[in-house]
């Protein structure tokens, strides 16, 4: 079992070539990047598909 601590980190989404106003300003949202050697380790490998449950409290991936 692999246990991993991640920063959720913002991501704001680059503005339109749009003249900006106050109301299309950018929003930012909650961003998880999983990187590293435990992915493969764990069963997961580049392009492949994953299903994430979202929970009251956590997520849950699987392959």
């Amino acid at each position: 079992m692999y246990i991993r601590e991640i920063k959720v980190r913002e991501f704001t989404e680059s503005p339109r070539k749009t003249r900006r106003s106050f109301y299309n300003r950018p929003i930012p949202k909650p961003q998880l990047v999983l990187t590293g050697h435990w992915l493969k380790e764990a069963g997961i490998d580049s392009g492949d598909r994953v299903k994430v449950e979202v929970h009251s409290d956590r997520l849950v991936i699987s392959i």
